[in-house]
């Protein structure tokens, strides 16, 4: 499980949920060889932001933005 740090059961919800969907928008416009590191790289992401959004929608916009600065 990506998230298992996650104390709170809430956090760990919505980090999973921002990865769903934020995979689900990601991964059609990812070369296929490329998926396993570009969803590890995902997975870093939301777990660096996921205490610091204040809901979802937040989690999601800011990795948005930070998936696509290289």
């Amino acid at each position: 499980m990506p998230f298992s740090s996650f104390q709170d059961p809430a956090d760990l919800q919505r980090a999973q949920a921002a990865f769903d969907e934020m995979w689900r928008r990601i991964r059609p416009i990812i070369d296929e060889a490329d998926q396993p590191r570009e969803r590890d790289r995902l997975v870093y992401l939301v777990a660096s932001y996921t205490l610091a959004a204040r809901d979802e929608d937040d989690l999601i916009a800011r990795v948005w933005e930070r998936y696509w600065q290289r």
